[in-house]
């Protein structure tokens, strides 16, 4: 292995993004510019000659147009020159990380140098033709050990390809096309052909990718469809100079029965920026309340005696208060329910650790697809009684919950299990199994793309693990990092350029609260259709989840032109005022909500606000009390209560007000307005004495205390308190802390 003399790692995949954002924003001169001391570095003549006759060739295309030469060619001339380039840096790019990486990629791509793709399929070939031989006489028998390693053989060949020939695409078309190869390894091989292009592109390979999207295995188009949205995903900006992959795209977009396919996959892509925050939450909220409940839950289910002639099959009358004691865990179980129905990846956290077994050493184990002849699957097996019955194997087989990935992670795990509890989880699963048939069923009756979405989610899954779990994880682009803003694509608008598709989209975003990226599909939609009432709303909404009130306050005003008579409206409207400091246009809007309805409490406290803001205590405080009457549970209401009838005056009525919010809670704050009150009454030393608490109380400090002091200087001495008393009174406290 060769050590970099002067570039690093870093420094090559840096130049590379680098040359592709210059190439992306045609600055051609700066692509030449950065190339050029990599070329340089390669010591490789055809790569150094390669860039001197491309710069070259640029330069004469610039005279050409600086003489004033029409030529009616010259655009296609001109990306054909950044196709050529394009493909010029990737080859540098692999030449030298091919010569300089340790990354997996490029270690595996070494050790397969000597053996050509031709001869890994020929190995691959032979092997399926012994297996056909031997199942003559022994209908069970599987792939060896070393035959299965010319699965992985080929796997890794297509991998590593840099840059496909005809030779090897033929090779490669007579393989899929082949009624000997099995799906699984059909299934499996696509995936490498998808990682392959995820890491180096290469035309003859996505097209490829698009030609399998149209073969009948749904294992293969599904994964071939859903591979494909990512390659041009990441090679979007080169794709419009590309006129063959073009063409395609074109021609794909004309399959209404693909596109609606295509559509749902890309939504299960962006779904796994939720990865991440459902596995977290998981982790640090639900499992721990499920580990902390499972003692009341044995006691209310009598989990000893539930298995007993008397119970038969009778529903225990305790299970429907089991979650009495915790009602937020119950919502989160069917949050959970819910996340699984939608088909996000919810047993990520629970499988990220089963990973471990000697099976997930070979990269193409983690993308293989499930199934039951798989050598590693019966050898796991081989000892095992409890899941041999063919019904839950197949139902595991069949099940869209677990993705490929995981059912090898819990079939390996079933060998270290104690009996019992090996017992115990077969059959919860198989009636688990059952469910999820009878739940399948239905949705394949109401969609016939049902099967193939099952697959892409599952390849997602499989990626998603490879990616973000594998121990050498960060050898690989992490591309479900990804902002996965397709809308933004040239593609995506080429392939799906309906309003609907932008619509749904839109909607998932701002469901799942990513309001940057649903703003700007809203926009675009506002302006290449009519805005409707919802639509506007919703663009106001994003703006003022992103604090932007301006322009929040711009569209919620148009919104009300639509419908005047929307409390809901209304309020935004008073909220951006608000926080654009203007409390007497917003109190004009909450009193028309108040009006539009009468006595909502959310309405009366905001109007509260605004003549509290406005410095018209005496009316603040109607509302406030308006508040009280209607909700003597909230207890939040007596703090601005308290303030008020400071503020005026009125100290009897302050200090029951903090005293009622101390019985319920001290905080810091609190204690000090108390001591306010009590001094502005005469009764120093009691307030002396409620201004240490203050600055003994949780979360409070003596700094916290001097500026919430200073800030209401103005407000005691309006109250009484003389101004050169102030700076003794906490000269007073200081010393009495000391103390």
């Amino acid at each position: 292995m060769i050590s970099p003399d002067k570039l690093s790692i870093q420094t090559i995949k840096q130049s590379y993004k680098s040359v592709c954002k210059a190439l992306e924003e045609h600055r051609i001169k700066d692509a030449f510019d950065l190339i050029a001391p990599l070329v340089k570095d390669s010591h490789n003549s055809d790569l150094i000659d390669a860039h001197y006759n491309m710069e070259f060739n640029y330069k004469s295309m610039l005279k050409y147009m600086v003489e004033g030469i029409n030529d009616p060619e010259r655009q296609k001339i001109y990306n054909r020159q950044l196709n050529d380039i394009y493909q010029l840096i990737d080859k540098v790019y692999d030449f030298l990380m091919t010569k300089y990486s340790y990354d997996i990629y490029y270690e595996t791509k070494r050790k397969g140098e000597k053996n050509s793709l031709k001869e890994a399929l020929e190995n691959y070939s032979a092997s399926l033709t012994s297996l056909e031989l031997r199942k003559l006489t022994d209908p069970d028998t599987t792939f060896s050990d070393e035959e299965q390693n010319t699965v992985s053989d080929v796997f890794n060949k297509i991998w590593t390809l840099s840059e496909t020939d005809e030779k090897e695409l033929t090779l490669l078309r007579d393989m899929f096309a082949s009624e000997q190869a099995p799906w699984y390894h059909k299934a499996l091989f696509v995936s490498a052909v998808i990682m392959a292009l995820l890491n180096h592109f290469d035309e003859k390979l996505t097209i490829l990718l698009f030609e399998l999207t149209q073969v009948t295995q749904e294992q293969v188009s599904a994964r071939a469809i859903t591979g494909l949205m990512l390659i041009l995903y990441k090679y979007d900006a080169r794709l419009k100079i590309n006129d063959e992959i073009s063409s395609r795209i074109k021609l794909l977009a004309e399959d209404d029965k693909l596109t609606g396919l295509i559509k749902t996959i890309i939504i299960q892509l962006i779904r796994t920026r939720e990865t991440e925050k459902i596995s977290k939450k998981l982790t640090d909220d639900i499992i721990p309340e499920v580990v902390k409940m499972q003692p009341k839950i044995k006691d209310k289910l009598d989990l000893e005696n539930l298995i007993s002639d008397k119970t038969g099959e009778d529903k225990n009358p305790d299970w429907q208060d089991v979650f009495e004691d915790s009602p937020e865990l119950l919502n989160k179980l069917e949050e959970i329910s819910q996340w699984q129905l939608e088909g996000a990846d919810v047993f990520l956290t629970t499988f990220k650790m089963l990973k471990h077994f000697p099976f997930f050493n070979e990269i193409p184990n983690w993308l293989t697809p499930f199934y039951l002849e798989n050598p590693a699957v019966l050898e796991a097996l081989s000892n095992d009684d409890v899941f041999k019955s063919p019904e839950l194997l197949e139902g595991l087989q069949d099940s869209r919950f677990l993705c490929n990935s995981d059912k090898y992670s819990l079939i390996m795990s079933i060998q270290h299990m104690p009996a019992m509890q090996k017992e115990m989880m077969g059959k919860m699963f198989g009636a688990e199994l059952q469910q999820m048939a009878d739940i399948e069923k239905d949705e394949k009756a109401l969609d016939s793309n049902h099967s193939k979405l099952t697959i892409s989610n599952q390849f997602i899954q499989d990626l998603y693990r490879l990616i973000k779990v594998h121990p050498q994880k960060n050898n690989f682009e992490d591309i479900f990092g990804w902002d996965m803003t397709f809308h933004k694509k040239w593609f995506f608008n080429i392939l799906l350029p309906e309003t609907e598709t932008k619509v749904q989209i839109g909607e998932y975003f701002f469901k799942k609260n990513y309001y940057h990226e649903a703003l700007e599909i809203f926009i675009t939609l506002s302006e290449q259709n009519k805005p409707t009432l919802d639509l506007t709303q919703k663009i106001a909404y994003c703006y003022q989840q992103q604090n932007d009130y301006d322009n929040a306050l711009k569209w919620y005003l148009r919104a009300d032109f639509f419908e005047t008579q929307t409390a809901w409206n209304k309020k935004k409207i008073a909220l951006c005022y608000l926080h654009l400091n203007n409390p007497e246009k917003a109190l004009e809007y909450y009193k028309e909500a108040d009006n539009i309805t009468p006595d909502n409490l959310h309405t009366l406290a905001s109007i509260a606000h605004c003549l509290y803001e406005m410095k018209e205590y005496e009316e603040a405080l109607k509302y406030y009390f308006r508040v009280e009457y209607m909700e003597p549970a909230n207890t939040k209401v007596w703090r601005p209560i308290a303030w008020c009838s400071f503020v005026l005056g009125k100290f009897e009525q302050a200090e029951k007000y903090y005293q009622k919010l101390i019985v319920n809670k001290e905080t810091g704050t609190d204690l000090m307005n108390l001591g306010h009150v009590l001094w502005c009454k005469g009764e120093r030393k009691e307030a002396l004495n409620v201004y240490q608490k203050s600055i003994t109380a949780e979360g409070y400090s003596l700094k916290d205390f001097e500026e919430d002091f200073y800030s209401d200087t103005d407000t005691l001495i309006k109250n009484g308190i003389n101004s050169e008393d102030l700076p003794i009174m906490l000269d007073q406290i200081r010393y009495s802390i000391e103390e």
